[in-house]
């Protein structure tokens, strides 16, 4: 027997609890599996079958991944509690693809979800996999908008990985596995979806991630709950805001407050991680006028330096005017200038 099965026949005894199987281990003083169940086969009676659950994995496709194995998540291992064993249906994502958890309430608004949904869509064009928790509103969006593109998606549960909860979302579940994604859980198949596994699960959804990308989060969200593990595991976390008349919003505002970074599209997190190259001077010229853009374009195509004559000739405009704009441009930082002429700065 390997120590895949003795932990699979631990978890089935402790209904997956991460508590109860951290003190076994630490009782134990860290040894092997099989030695921490024969320990606690010797104290307590044995309520399952370990020959029985094991095959009941067997045919199942649901494979457990233990914490010291190669294949488990490597950003999961990172967290302080990592779950000791994950049973995964369906295929994990590849390392080279950033990962970005998508959050938020499930009584999302019809906003909120094309919100959830656009951007899940664009990051994963983008090459990142989305990582929800399956639940009515942000989360579902989050997933089909990355299943939309044919992404890789995560699923993460607070249920057994048999379990899908709400039973409604069974057909997402479905399009996950089918498209190449994965669903996950700390518990052992037929564990039903326990209202304080849901805050435990959301330390694996911020676990699995590089980023946490939170829209409409309410003050009692268990987004909130999320975003506290994601900074204790120092993972981004990124806001997208709304009305501020709009109770969905209050606990997304209240992060921004707190130091998240807002973002109102998907380019800004794709520029974070250098997907995308932010571009400064469409940035800069933004609030300019049509007459400073055109010279502005004149002196970003020409990085040696251009004299008011040329630009003058260059871009149609009367000498008066392009006069008054230079001397404007260079009040406002934007453009310096040289010995060779005016500069983009």
């Amino acid at each position: 027997m390997n120590n895949a099965f003795y932990y699979n026949a631990l978890s089935n005894e402790c209904n997956g609890d991460y508590g109860k199987l951290k003190k076994l281990v630490v009782s134990s003083n860290e040894k092997e599996w099989e030695t921490i169940y024969e320990e606690y086969r010797l104290k307590n009676p044995i309520l399952h079958n370990p020959e029985k659950e094991w095959e009941k994995l067997e045919h199942s496709d649901i494979r457990l991944i233990l914490l010291d194995e190669p294949d488990y998540p490597s950003l999961l291992k990172e967290i302080a509690n990592p779950p000791f064993g994950i049973y995964v249906r369906g295929t994990l994502p590849q390392s080279e693809k950033i990962p970005v958890a998508v959050i938020g309430t499930r009584r999302a608004t019809k906003e909120g979800k094309v919100i959830a949904h656009h951007f899940a869509q664009e990051l994963t064009k983008s090459g990142c996999a989305i990582i929800s928790g399956l639940a009515f509103g942000i989360d579902a969006a989050a997933h089909l908008g990355c299943l939309d593109e044919y992404g890789t998606t995560i699923a993460v549960l607070a249920s057994g990985a048999d379990i899908i909860s709400p039973r409604t979302n069974k057909q997402l579940a479905k399009r996950i596995l089918d498209n190449g994604g994965s669903i996950i859980s700390e518990y052992p198949p037929g564990s039903e979806p326990i209202p304080y596994r849901f805050l435990e699960r959301n330390r694996i959804v911020s676990g699995l991630s590089k980023a946490v990308l939170v829209i409409e989060a309410p003050e009692s969200s268990g987004a909130l709950a999320t975003v506290r593990f994601a900074s204790e595991q120092n993972r981004d976390v990124f806001i997208v805001p709304g009305s501020i008349s709009h109770p969905n919003f209050a606990g997304s505002h209240h992060l921004i407050r707190n130091g998240a970074e807002l973002v109102t599209k998907p380019e800004h997190i794709m520029e974070a991680y250098g997907i995308i190259q932010k571009d400064i001077f469409t940035e800069k010229i933004s609030d300019c006028s049509p007459d400073e853009k055109i010279i502005l374009q004149i002196l970003h195509e020409n990085s040696s330096g251009v004299d008011v004559d040329k630009i003058t000739t260059m871009s149609r405009l009367e000498t008066r005017t392009v006069n008054q704009i230079l001397s404007f441009l260079l009040i406002k930082g934007i453009i310096k200038e040289t010995e060779s002429g005016y500069l983009f700065k």
